[in-house]
């Protein structure tokens, strides 16, 4: 087993659809939970992040059953991690009141703050994954 194989952030990195899949079942379970069971009144908006988790979830699909599409579906899912990132960065001021302030962490604070992490994680190994797949095309082109 070469120190590549043995690596388990190459694992990772070579999985990036499933991550992917998971992750975006994760942001469409919250979502529909969110909605389904508000606060005090339901909102649409609470359904962002299942569907920034669905904009997650169908490229990471696509590639599993159409593997000869993979670049382009997991391109389009980046995408969708990168308007998740930055719609969850929103989330930010009302996360740091209440971590001075303490009190209760209210419902929409906990969705952008999970879409950050969720996205943010997804998109740097995406980033990584694409980069980590460009280097084996260029080894195997000069082999």
């Amino acid at each position: 087993m070469t120190e590549e194989e043995s690596n388990p952030m190459s694992l990772i990195l070579e999985n990036m659809p499933l991550v992917a899949i998971l992750e975006g079942a994760i942001l469409i379970i919250m979502g529909v939970y969110f909605y389904l069971f508000p606060e005090d009144e339901q909102s649409v908006t609470a359904l962002i992040p299942a569907i920034i988790g669905l904009g997650l979830m169908v490229p990471g699909l696509i590639t599993i059953l159409r593997p000869e599409n993979k670049k382009h579906a997991m391109h389009a899912g980046a995408m969708f991690c990168l308007i998740g990132l930055l719609g969850g960065l929103m989330g930010i001021p009302d996360f740091i009141v209440w971590i001075t302030d303490g009190g209760d962490l209210e419902r929409p604070t906990i969705a952008r703050m999970a879409m950050v992490l969720l996205c943010g994680e997804n998109l740097v190994g995406s980033i990584l994954s694409f980069r980590l797949a460009r280097i084996k095309r260029e080894l195997e082109s000069q082999n």
